[in-house]
């Protein structure tokens, strides 16, 4: 196995990185060029029955792990299939009065407040109220619902995790077991396309209900709050933004741009033996795929390291490429267009603390503040 000592016409690289827990190691992908074809090549799969090395990343506990991003080829067509028609952008376009409308809601919350965490205020409970009426959740489960999610983006014990992923996985199968078929939320409406031949098993159906719970929620949390801090941080750029509002839909394309919500897409494993980006892999060889620094590949953008959210924006992988890419993006952006258009017009919003001393979760594939502390 070797790796090459030059570059591509976009700087892209192959490196080995160890994995100190588990004493295995993944090859890691930068550069645009080469992550955006990754993405495509059949040659990789998302199937860990591939693994050979011992890595294979986090794993939902069966039967929640036979979502989409654990599928690929027909399997991964069909359910894609199912789930599709729920997220088109006329399908969406009829959630952007609730999105508005959510957005104002958590911010007259604000009222009167010297100080706020917009995480924990804004970033966190606008997705997920979102996604709950996308699914219809029960008001009297959303409490319960508002613990488990928050566990999960701010675990420190892998048992907390765990217990907060048993939690959403009861709350979903009790769920799917006793909606009434006539509802127009989505459950209802995959349970009667399943009843009516739909080719999903109810397991099926329970893990993509729990994927565009965590996925939708998680990703939207983590694009707001390193939005907004990008844009607390240029307000000269937010002035702009606020006195164009027009060009908040190119704006919120440069976040996402220079932000990347998820910093890596989720695991590949070789199929057999290849060549990758000028690299020798074996089959089974973990690759990772660096969404983050794809996006600040030189020759994609002039200065992709300079923010300005009003620029023509260029090409970005944010919502990966392919058949994996994001389902959820359209609804996505809808969230991302209100919650910056709504807090622009907030008029001495301000970090409360110094960026510097903001603290972060990082990981291989996220980088986002805990909190973000402003002044009102």
């Amino acid at each position: 196995m070797h790796a090459t000592s030059g570059t591509t016409s976009d700087e892209a690289s192959l490196q080995k990185v160890p994995v100190e827990a588990t004493g295995s190691s993944y090859w890691l992908v930068t550069g645009h060029d080469h992550v955006r074809a990754a993405l495509v090549d059949s040659r990789l799969t998302v199937d860990r029955s591939y693994s050979g090395t011992g890595y294979s990343g986090f794993r939902l506990p069966q039967p929640l792990d036979g979502n989409l991003l654990g599928r690929d080829g027909a399997d991964h067509a069909r359910l894609r299939r199912f789930a599709a028609p729920a997220f088109t952008a006329r399908s969406v376009k009829g959630l952007h009065h609730r999105v508005e409308a959510t957005v104002r809601h958590l911010l007259l919350g604000l009222t009167g407040r010297q100080r706020a965490d917009l995480v924990a205020q804004f970033a966190v409970p606008l997705p997920l109220t979102i996604v709950a009426d996308l699914l219809g959740i029960p008001s009297a489960d959303r409490p319960a619902l508002t613990r488990w999610t928050r566990t999960m983006l701010t675990y420190t014990r892998r048992e907390d995790l765990a217990a907060a992923v048993a939690g959403v996985h009861r709350l979903l199968t009790t769920l799917i077991s006793r909606r009434h078929l006539q509802g127009h939320d989505l459950l209802s409406c995959w349970i009667r396309a399943r009843k009516a031949g739909g080719l999903i098993s109810e397991a099926e159906l329970t893990a993509l209900a729990f994927q565009i719970w965590w996925d939708g929620i998680e990703n939207v949390t983590h694009a707001i709050s390193r939005g907004t801090l990008l844009l607390l941080t240029h307000p000269d750029q937010a002035r702009r933004l606020r006195d164009h509002p027009e060009l908040m839909a190119a704006a919120v394309e440069n976040v996402l741009s220079r932000t990347t919500p998820a910093a890596a897409a989720a695991p590949r494993f070789a199929r057999d033996d290849l060549s990758l980006a000028g690299t020798d892999l074996r089959a089974g060889e973990t690759v990772m795929l660096s969404l983050a620094t794809a996006q600040h590949t030189p020759n994609r953008s002039p200065a992709p390291e300079r923010f300005e959210p009003t620029r023509a924006p260029s090409p970005h992988l944010a919502f990966g490429h392919g058949p994996h890419h994001c389902l959820g993006a359209t609804l996505a952006r809808a969230q991302l267009r209100a919650a910056f258009t709504e807090l622009l017009r907030l008029p001495r919003l301000e970090l409360a603390v110094p960026e510097r001393d903001l603290s972060r979760r990082t990981s291989l594939r996220l980088h986002a503040p805990h909190r973000l502390p402003v002044n009102l």
